[in-house]
């Protein structure tokens, strides 16, 4: 009666919840020596490592089945009058994992037994689900764990989602940090993390992991990518489904240190300098029963498993150059930064050379066209200056020394500590009763990090770092309940809590000691300064120079900032055994939350260019190819092309989600397994709590623009919703097993799937106050440092007004809304799966796996494939004009107001209209707007994907465990990625080849611990129990992506196209494979195998080419080390691991675009390129190593000393 209370009280908290389960099955038949079955035979499972004991019945047709069992190791006992009792051993179940034994009874006395203890078969009969289990204690031994680095977390930390290196359709596209992965040719990210029963995806982006488990607190991981059971929704590519170790009734634990330090490592290409690392990474887990002397004794009843994992990176940062402004550029001589090349004559007829830089004072009218006059010398006289911008250089260090470019070698530190603990208990209440909770718990501490927070090394006042505080918890309860034998509840109930803080180390900074008024700034944040590189990428500017960013946040997104995400989830499901039927039915509930307090961008956000000391009659800064002006010149000016100036907002957006499913495991015959089910999910798209997230409507008047269409709603006063939820995502799912002979199983199935809607956080951003503002027409200043912001720039929030953009106080400045929400985006991504393939047991502890697995994905989120603001064929004509007419081409260059306009000259769309913007910007459907009007969680993508996987699996033999997999693939996309568009109106033509392809790609893994020899004691112990693990990866180059058109489309029709591929002509001046580059003299891509399309028309090269990759980058690593065994159960080993084991040149990828000049010079840091050595420093086709970069670092080790018992 009391524990029928318990159960009462605990299903009244748990409400409704999903059945997605980290258990497995036992299942199978019971029959007689005749083969005839045996109806009513009672079975028992025993866990031989708790002791637990889960029990069954066979139905009238002689199946049986053990559903949500733990993972582990179990043995079945079989007892029927008449027959030998039956025991079978040595059974391993894994998660998610169906594992099927047959019983055949033999005649004779009940007090007699027959044990069989060999392992089970390792084919899959059961199911057509396509996986891949991995043993944590697998992958720690395989020495493939990233350590602060490559194939880690972005929290340091050992990550479970390194795994998918082992799974045949999956990667991580990335070459660092693992922040997500990619499944099948679905899009990054879209896997879900399932631990211990309960979701537990951190649907924060960029911060997948910070969530994850400790790898020694985590048995096992079954990676499902194809025909998964209805049971399983919400997933795009790919399922990770976890679970933790359990403590057993023998205490066992571990205590681990993994030390990182450049002693280990191989010196940087090209330099020879070994840069200081020093990390390390430690912990100690620790489980058994729960005994308390003379109180409580918990074996075989209660049980406990503890873990505490600790990262920490401590070391100074002296070896990577940033680029400060030279001497001149600070006394405003860019004399220097003219470089000879050509862009061509003015109106006027005079010469223009790149890096000239012209004076917007002496902007005039002729002709119809704007022009202006170079500063005499190159050189802007002290007076010029602005106050603020002269405050700001004074406190840019000084370089150190004469170079242009990566001219400042500072000295910053680089910090990291993240702690991760979890505990787990499981507790058997009654026979009936089985009851499990875990708790884990994440915190990240980093305030400079070069490779997560952007750090360069500048003062602390004005770097532009962000520091990363993070912490998350979570928990889940889970209720196993036996019914009757033949049919079992559970109930599961968990809590994801995640929360990011980011903030800049200075947070009492005063606007007024710079000069700077207008700015709220209520975070006390240096204000950001960007945009001052001539050409590269801040801090590092190459060519020649300019300045890295300056000021919080200036390149790293937002900055303090305090986001967070609530995640409470329920979930319950019946198993339901009937004859030769295993029945399923269940349902989950989540809710998401994502309270957001925002003060990006509320210190400031000014953005420099070169246009505003460029030509303007060219409306473009990019003349003939060459660069005019430079964007120091304009910051010294302190003329602001563009930028964000916000008011702190305090928002909370979220969504809700609810799956329902039933699904049935039909034994048609004891060779023929027939699973089949049905999925329906319900998903909403995100909103705002209380309304206030803005979007622009096409049809709602505008005030701002004279009621025009294009104003701004919100939910709390528009009476109406953003977007439309989908209610038909019905998901059925059909999977097949049949068994042709013993060893020789055939197993396919195809389902329908679907992904969540887009997570909240994707738009917070936008729910907050975008003021954005840009300059008025090309070449102006959007505003001037030393006058500051002008009142009435900074609009309130919650700002509720239809005319709130443009902004209503400066109607001038037109820029664009914070987001377009499309209406369907409320529509979840699907994806059709199919799979077929065979799989044979060579040997008892072999198996071979090849199978056909593909796939068609549909409402990918998809941000670029529309653009309600470009220019059409259609609008051209109407308004008389041909774009490939080279006089209708000048009228849309042309200012409004100039007589270059012809007949558009003064022709205002709207009241208020600036004059000074082009014929173009005026002619679009909303030329209030500078952007494109991109919608907002858009499901317009699309995948298609269809490969040959295959698989060879030997478990451990002789202390030796070796797996293959193999994937042939193509896999193509349609606006998934991102990057150019070529041509919205066009978009069919954009199906091109995934920017992550690779066609053929081979995995091995190996782990060998020598076994002791017989004979000889001493030889013995010289060579046993030697450890060896390696993970070895080949595969094909990813693509690369065609060079953008430099036509200027852009300008003219607000779309982008590319480069034209000249047929014929290689696109590789030396292949990239051959091992025989010299990045310090080779140019590696051919500028003749491009051209740009002609003025005013579209490329024809699609974007990704199959003979145009980048290079194959092997990945293998090597772990050696030696065990030591104590006593009978204790154990002590040390090894080294080693990535790139083989320290192979993994130089950078090539850069710059057919138009690209080339250029050579001293370069920083690299002894061939001092002094009279000049070097390659830019050009279409260069590889940079400079600082020693490389896409894959030289050989890294890691020393591993671990303790078990």
């Amino acid at each position: 009666m009391r524990s029928r209370l318990i159960l009462l009280c605990l299903l009244a908290s748990a409400a409704v919840v999903l059945a997605q389960s980290d258990r497995g099955t036992i299942t199978g038949t019971v029959a007689d020596p005749a083969g005839a079955v045996v109806a009513s035979a009672p079975i028992e499972a025993k866990n031989t490592g708790t002791g637990a004991v889960f029990q069954a019945a066979s139905s009238d047709t002689g199946n049986f089945t053990l559903a949500q069992l733990p993972v582990g190791t179990y043995e079945i006992s079989v007892a029927v009058g008449g027959f030998k009792k039956y025991v079978r051993q040595n059974i391993i179940v894994g998660v998610a994992q169906t594992v099927r034994v047959d019983i055949a009874l033999e005649v004779g006395s009940a007090t007699e037994s027959v044990t069989v203890s060999e392992q089970s078969s390792l084919l899959k009969t059961e199911s057509g689900e396509v996986s891949t289990t991995v043993g944590a204690q697998r992958m720690i031994d395989l020495g493939g764990l990233g350590i602060g680095g490559s194939n880690s977390t972005s929290q340091g930390l050992r990550t479970y989602l390194s795994e998918i290196q082992l799974v045949p359709g999956a990667a991580n596209p990335a070459s660092g940090f693992v922040l997500g992965v990619r499944v099948n040719g679905a899009p990054n990210g879209t896997q879900r993390t399932i631990i211990d029963g309960a979701d537990s995806t951190n649907q924060i982006n960029a911060v997948q992991a910070g969530t994850g488990a400790s790898m020694d607190a985590m048995q096992e991981t079954a990676i499902q990518t194809s025909n998964y059971s209805a049971e399983f929704g919400q997933v795009g590519g790919g399922l990770f489904n976890i679970t933790m170790r359990s403590g057993t009734n023998q205490y066992h634990g571990a205590g681990y240190d993994y030390l990182v330090n450049e002693a280990f490592n191989a010196s940087t290409p090209f330099t020879n300098v070994l840069p200081r690392t020093r990390r390390n990474d430690y912990g100690f887990n620790f489980g058994g029963p729960v005994w308390i002397p003379k109180i409580y004794n918990g074996k075989d009843k209660t049980f406990f498993y503890y873990n505490r994992e600790q990262y920490r990176e401590f070391y100074v940062v002296n070896d990577t150059a940033i680029t400060v402004p030279t001497a001149a550029y600070r006394a405003g001589d860019f004399s220097g930064a003219i470089t000879g090349r050509s862009a061509g004559n003015d109106p006027l007829g005079r010469a223009m050379l790149e890096g000239m830089i012209f004076d917007p004072q002496s902007q005039r009218v002729v002709n119809g066209q704007q022009i202006r006059d170079q500063f005499p010398g190159n050189i802007i006289l002290p007076a010029r200056f602005d106050k603020v911008s002269q405050a700001i250089q004074a406190l840019i260090p000084s370089p150190t020394n004469t170079a242009a470019a990566l001219n400042y070698l500072p000295s910053f530190p680089n910090d990291r500590i993240t702690t991760n603990e979890s505990v787990k208990l499981d507790h058997q209440l009654t026979p009936k009763i089985k009851l499990s909770g875990t708790w884990l718990t994440n915190a990240t501490s980093t305030q400079y990090s070069q490779s997560l927070n952007s750090s360069e090394g500048f003062p602390a006042l004005i770097t532009q770092t962000r520091g990363s505080f993070s912490r998350s918890m979570n928990w889940r309860f889970n209720l196993d309940y036996t019914l009757s034998p033949a049919m079992l509840w559970h109930i599961g109930i968990g809590s994801l809590q995640y929360l990011l803080d980011d903030h800049s180390p200075t947070n009492d900074f005063k606007d007024s000691s710079i000069g700077l008024t207008g700015v709220p700034n209520p975070g006390g944040r240096f204000p950001a300064i960007s945009g001052l590189c001539a050409s590269g990428t801040a801090p590092a500017c190459t060519g020649t120079g300019g300045s890295a960013n300056v000021g919080a946040g200036a390149n790293v997104g937002a900055a303090q900032s305090l986001t967070k995400q609530f995640t409470p989830t329920y979930n319950t499901n019946l198993t339901w055994v009937k004859s030769n039927h295993t029945y399923k039915f269940g349902a989950e509930l989540r809710t998401f939350g994502y309270p957001f307090h925002n003060l990006t961008a509320t210190n400031g956000n000014f953005v420099f260019s070169t246009n505003q000391t460029a030509q303007p009659y060219a409306q473009s800064s990019t003349v003939s190819g060459v660069t005019l002006g430079y964007s120091y010149a304009s910051f010294l000016l302190g003329l602001v092309n563009n930028g964000v100036v916000n008011p702190p907002a305090d928002l909370k957006t979220g969504k809700k989600f609810w799956g329902f499913y039933a699904q049935d495991t039909w034994k048609l015959t004891r060779k023929l397994t027939l699973d089949y089910g049905l999925r329906y999910d319900y998903d909403t798209y995100p909103r705002e709590q209380y309304g206030r997230m803005p979007t622009a409507s096409l049809s709602v008047p505008n005030p701002t623009v004279g009621g025009r269409p294009g104003g701004i709603i919100y939910e709390a006063t528009c009476n109406c919703k953003f977007a439309k939820n989908y209610p038909f995502a019905f998901g059925p799912r059909l999977g097949v097993a049949y068994q042709i002979t013993p060893k020789t199983v055939l197993r396919g199935g195809i389902a329908v799937a679907y992904d969540g809607t887009a997570t909240g956080n994707t738009g917070t951003g936008s729910a907050g106050a975008n003021n954005a503002f840009s300059a008025p027409g090309f070449g102006d200043a959007a505003m001037k440092l030393d006058t500051g912001v002008p009142a009435g720039y900074v609009l309130p929030w919650p700002n509720f007004s239809a005319g709130s953009y443009p902004n209503p106080n400066f109607p001038a400045n037109v820029n664009g809304p914070a987001s377009i929400v499309d209406q369907n985006a409320g529509r979840p991504a699907r994806q059709i799966q199919w799979s077929i393939g065979l799989q044979r047991e060579v040997t008892r502890n072999t198996v071979v796996d090849a199978s056909y697995v593909g796939n068609r994905g549909a409402w990918w989120l998809s941000p670029n494939l529309d653009n309600y603001n470009a220019l059409s064929t259609n609008t051209l004509q109407a308004a008389g004009l041909d774009i490939n007419n080279a006089a209708d081409r000048a009228i849309l260059r042309a200012t409004i107001g100039s007589t270059a306009a012809g007949r558009f000259q003064n022709k205002l769309p709207y009241a208020g209209f600036p004059t000074n913007f082009t014929v173009a910007q005026s002619l679009r459907p909303f030329p209030q707007f500078t952007s494109g009007l991109a919608p907002l969680w858009a499901p317009q993508g699309r995948t298609w994907y269809d490969s040959l996987q295959a698989k060879v699996t030997q478990r451990v033999w002789h202390g030796l465990e070796v797996a293959y997999a193999f994937t042939w693939a193509k896999e193509m996309q349609l606006g998934t990625e991102g990057g150019t568009i070529n041509d919205v109106f066009n978009r069919s033509q954009n199906k091109t080849i995934s920017g992550f392809s690779r066609p053929l790609v081979s995995v091995i893994s190996i782990n060998y611990r020598v076994p002791a020899p017989q004979g000889n004691k001493i030889v013995s112990l010289a060579v046993r129990d030697w450890a060896f693990g390696t993970l070895l990866t080949y595969a094909s180059g990813t693509p690369i992506l065609a060079p953008t058109s430099t036509n200027n489309l852009t300008s003219l029709l607000f779309r982008s196209t590319y480069y034209n591929r000249n047929p014929g002509v290689p696109l590789f001046l030396k292949d990239l494979n051959c091992h025989c580059i010299d990045p310090t003299k080779d140019l590696v891509l051919n500028p003749a195998a491009w051209s740009n399309p002609t003025d005013g028309q579209w490329g024809t090269a699609n974007a990704y080419y199959n003979d145009y990759r980048y290079q194959r980058r092997p990945s293998e690593s090597l772990s050696v080390g030696r065990v030591f065994s104590f006593k009978e159960r204790m154990r002590f080993t040390v090894r080294m691991n080693f990535t790139n084991v083989l320290n192979r040149l993994e130089m950078s990828n090539p850069s710059g675009s057919p138009s690209t000049p080339t250029t050579t010079g001293n370069v920083t840091g690299v002894p061939a390129c001092t002094g009279v050595n000049k070097c390659a420093t830019g050009g279409f086709g260069f590889i940079n190593f400079a600082s020693g970069a490389t896409f894959i670092p030289a050989r890294q080790g890691t020393l591993e000393m671990r303790l078990q018992f």
